[in-house]
C-alpha cells in the first residue's frame, strides 16, 4: 500500500482582498472560526485567485466551496442579499437561501459534478427584505477545481431580471391585447378606432417631426385639458405649445429621446398648474415601418397621481415616525429639563436679592460665582436640546468620549427614575473618535431609555469606554474605542433579541414606545463606520456595545465656560456700533457691555430699521446683529445685504444655536451666544487690561 503523507495547508498571502472595497474589508475583519471555509490564510490557491476575481468586479458574483459550500461574494451580490447581508458571509449555501433550496438544489449538484450551468429569467420566490417575494434571475454556474483537478466548488456570476421580466410581461399582455384587437378591427377595417379609441390610455402616436401620425380622444381630451390647447392628428406639438415655452420644454424633453430610438418607461409632471397639473407613468416605444426603419414613436400614458400622493403620504408618514421617536425622547427630558432651569432660575433671583441689599466683598464674590456656574450649567443643557432638535444630516466631528459623556450625566440621570443609577468607567488616555454628537447623544438617551423600562424595580446603568485595537485575518491593525452600555434589567428571550434593530418593532405597549429606539442606534453606529452587538439573557440584563472607528483628529475642543473676569477697559473710544438685536433685554446689556468697551451704540430691533440707519447716513464702524430674527428676514439676511451695499462695513453675527453658522458666508464673524465681556472684545478686536 502506498503511503499517504498529509500536511498543513500553506498560509496564503491576502492581498487578494485588498481591493475588494466593503467586502473586502469584510472579509478582512470577518471572525471566520464558525465558517467551514477556516481563515483566508488557508484557503487554497484556486479560491483565493476566484474571490480575488469577484471582489474586483462591480457585476454580481459569489463563489460557494468545499463540502459545506462556503458562501463568499463581491460588494454588487451584497444588495441582492438585502437583509441576509452581512451575516451571510461565510455561512452554509443551503442555508441562506433555504427558502429557494428545491429549486436551485438540482443545478448546484450538477455544477458540482462538473456540468456548466446557464439559466436565463429562472423564476424564484425569495425572502430578503422580511417578506416572500417573486424574482428572477439570469445565472451561471461554473465547476471550479481545486490543485488537484478535483471540482470542489463553484463559481457564480448572476445578474437579476425581475424589472426587465415584469415589463416584458406587461408589455407582452399590452401587445397580446392590441394584437387581438387589431385582429378585430382589420375584420371590420376599422384600425385606429378599434385600437386607439378602445383603451382607457392615452395613446399618442407621432412621427420624427412632432407631429401627430394618431391619437386617441381620451389623450386629446387630457392634453386639452391640462394645456388649453386640442390637438389633432397632423399638428405639431412644437407648434401647439409655442406660447407655452416651458411646457413645450418639458413634452420635447421626453419625445425626443422616444423619437431617438429609445424605449423607456418613465413618470412626471405634466401641466399648467392654474389649469391642473398631474403625474403621468409614460410608456415610450419606437414606431417602424415594413421595412425596419424607425419612422416615430408610440406612447401609452396612465394618469399615476393618485398613486404618486399615496406614496408621497406614505414618506412622510415615515418621517413623521421617526420625528416622533426623536420627541419621544426629548419628552423624556422635559420635567428634568423645568427643574434644572428652575433651578438655575432660582440662582440668579436669589443672588439679586443679595446684591441689593449691599453685601460684602466676599459674599458678593461667591454670589457672582454661583451665577456664572449656573450660566455654564445652562449653556451646557441649552447645546444638549438643541442637538436633540436638530433635523439635518450627520455631521461627523472628532470627540472625546468621556468629556462628552461625563457632560451628558446630568441629562441622562434626569431621563432616568430616582431607583435607577448611572455609573461611568473610562479607561486611560482615550482616543478621539469622529462621529456626530448629536446623533451620539440621542444614541445613549435611546439606550438609557429602554435600560430603565427593563429596570422595573430599579437597578443600575453601567456606562464603560476603553481602547480597543484588533487585529484582522490579514495581519492589519484596526483601533476602536469600545462602549458598552450595561443593565441589571430583565433581559430578552432569543425571539425579541433577533428582532431588535427592526424599524417599529417594540414590546411596549401601544404608546409607550416607537419601535424607532434600537434601529437609530444601529444607524448611527453604521453610519459611524463602526460596529455593533446586543447581548441579552433572561434575567440577567442586556448589553449593548459600540465599536467606533478611531479618528485622526484632534477632538473638538468643549464650548468656553463663561467664568470669572476682572478685565478693565482703557476707556479710549472705539468707534460706532450698530447692533441689531429684538430682545429688549438682551439688547440692553449687550449696550451696556459695548459702552464699557469705548463704543458709541446705535440700536435697531429689526433688520429693516437697521437698513434704515444706514441710510440715514451715520457713521458706522462694525454692525453686531443675531442672527435669529423675527419677520422672516434673518440677520444673515441682512449682513448679505449690507454686503451689497457697504463692501467694507465689518459685520459680527452672534447666535445660541451654532448650527446656524453652517450657512454663513466665510467672510462673516460669528459669535456665540451666551457672551461674556471678553468674547464680545476679542470679537471687536479690543485688548482688556
Amino acid at each position: 500500500m502506498d503511503s499517504v503523507t498529509t500536511s498543513q495547508p500553506p498560509v496564503r498571502n491576502l492581498d487578494f482582498l485588498a481591493a475588494g472595497g466593503g467586502m473586502g474589508a469584510l472579509m478582512r475583519s470577518h471572525d471566520w472560526s464558525r465558517s467551514p471555509l477556516g481563515p483566508p490564510q488557508s484557503w487554497p490557491q484556486p479560491l483565493c485567485t476566484a474571490v480575488g476575481l469577484l471582489l474586483q468586479s462591480r457585476f454580481p458574483m459569489f463563489v460557494a466551496w468545499g463540502a459545506e459550500l462556503g458562501f463568499l461574494y463581491n460588494d454588487a451580490y451584497a444588495e441582492i442579499l438585502g437583509a441576509k447581508h452581512p451575516r451571510a458571509l461565510g455561512r452554509r449555501f443551503d442555508d441562506i437561501w433555504s427558502e429557494i433550496w428545491p429549486d436551485i438544489n438540482p443545478l448546484i449538484v450538477a455544477a458540482m459534478a462538473g456540468q456548466a450551468i446557464y439559466r436565463e429569467d429562472l423564476p424564484l420566490r425569495m425572502n430578503r427584505k422580511g417578506y416572500d417575494e417573486q424574482t428572477w434571475f439570469t445565472f451561471s454556474y461554473s465547476p471550479m477545481r481545486d490543485e488537484s483537478g478535483r471540482v470542489a466548488g463553484m463559481f457564480c456570476a448572476c445578474t437579476e431580471t425581475t424589472q426587465r421580466v415584469l415589463a416584458e410581461r406587461g408589455l407582452r399582455e399590452l401587445n397580446e391585447t392590441l394584437e387581438r384587437r387589431v385582429s378585430e378591427a382589420l375584420a371590420e377595417r376599422k384600425l385606429w378606432a378599434d385600437i386607439v379609441e378602445g383603451t382607457d390610455a392615452f395613446v399618442q402616436v407621432a412621427d420624427l417631426q412632432y407631429r401627430w401620425l394618431a391619437i386617441n380622444r381620451a389623450a386629446a381630451d387630457e392634453f386639452e385639458r391640462i394645456f388649453g390647447r386640442r390637438p389633432k392628428v397632423g399638428d405639431s406639438m412644437m407648434d401647439l405649445l409655442a406660447s407655452q415655452p416651458e411646457h413645450q420644454a418639458a413634452v420635447k424633453a421626453v419625445w425626443s429621446r422616444a423619437l431617438a430610438g429609445e424605449e423607456f418607461v418613465e413618470v412626471g409632471e405634466f401641466g399648467d398648474p392654474a389649469r391642473d397639473r398631474r403625474s403621468y407613468e409614460m410608456r415610450y416605444n419606437t414606431l417602424r415601418d415594413a421595412d425596419g426603419n424607425r419612422i416615430g414613436a408610440y406612447q401609452f400614458v396612465y394618469d399615476v397621481t393618485a398613486r404618486e400622493q399615496a406614496q408621497e403620504r406614505l414618506r412622510r408618514a415615515e418621517e413623521g415616525l421617526r420625528q416622533a421617536q426623536k420627541m419621544e425622547s426629548l419628552g423624556q427630558l422635559t420635567g428634568g429639563v423645568a427643574h434644572d432651569f428652575n433651578n438655575l432660575l432660582a440662582i440668579f433671583a436669589n443672588g439679586l436679592h443679595l446684591l441689593e441689599r449691599n453685601v460684602g466683598d466676599e459674599q458678593r464674590q461667591r454670589v457672582f460665582d454661583g451665577m456664572r456656574r449656573a450660566i455654564a450649567r445652562g449653556t451646557g443643557l441649552t447645546h444638549h436640546l438643541l442637538a436633540f432638535s436638530r433635523r439635518r444630516p450627520v455631521n461627523p466631528e472628532s470627540i472625546n468620549l468621556e468629556t462628552h459623556l461625563r457632560g451628558m450625566r446630568e441629562i441622562l440621570q434626569r431621563s432616568l427614575r430616582g431607583d435607577i443609577g448611572v455609573e461611568m468607567t473610562f479607561g486611560g488616555g482615550l482616543w478621539p473618535v469622529q462621529i456626530d454628537a448629536g446623533e451620539f447623544e440621542l444614541a445613549m438617551l435611546n439606550l438609557c431609555v429602554n435600560a430603565r423600562d427593563a429596570m422595573a424595580g430599579g437597578g443600575t446603568i453601567t456606562i464603560s469606554v476603553k481602547n480597543l485595537t484588533e487585529a484582522g485575518d490579514d495581519g492589519l491593525r484596526t483601533d476602536f474605542v469600545k462602549l458598552c452600555v450595561a443593565d441589571t434589567g430583565s433581559g430578552m428571550p432569543p425571539e425579541v433579541l433577533a428582532r431588535v434593530f427592526e424599524p417599529f418593532f417594540t414590546t411596549k405597549d401601544v404608546g409607550k414606545g416607537s419601535g424607532l429606539g434600537l434601529p437609530q442606534v444601529y444607524g448611527f453606529v453604521q453610519q459611524s463606520g463602526g460596529r455593533l452587538t446586543l447581548d441579552s439573557e433572561v434575567g440577567a440584563g442586556t448589553v449593548v456595545t459600540m465599536l467606533l472607528p478611531r479618528s485622526a483628529r484632534l477632538p473638538v475642543a468643549p464650548v468656553d465656560v463663561p467664568g470669572a473676569s476682572q478685565a478693565r477697559c482703557d476707556g479710549a473710544a472705539r468707534g460706532q456700533v450698530l447692533l441689531v438685536e429684538d430682545d429688549a433685554e438682551v439688547a440692553a446689556l449687550t449696550r451696556e457691555m459695548l459702552s464699557y468697551l469705548g463704543f458709541s451704540v446705535i440700536q435697531a430691533a429689526s433688520p429693516d430699521a437697521a437698513l434704515g440707519a444706514l441710510a440715514d447716513g451715520r457713521s458706522v464702524d462694525v454692525v453686531l446683529s443675531d442672527i435669529m430674527m423675527p419677520g422672516g428676514v434673518s440677520g444673515l439676511d441682512l449682513a448679505r445685504e449690507i454686503r451689497r451695499r457697504q463692501p467694507n462695513l465689518r459685520i459680527v453675527l452672534t447666535t445660541g444655536y451654532a448650527e446656524a453658522a453652517a450657512s454663513m458666508d466665510s467672510d462673516l464673524q460669528l459669535l456665540l451666544k451666551p457672551y461674556t465681556l471678553e468674547t464680545v472684545a476679542k470679537a471687536l478686536g479690543v485688548e482688556l487690561q
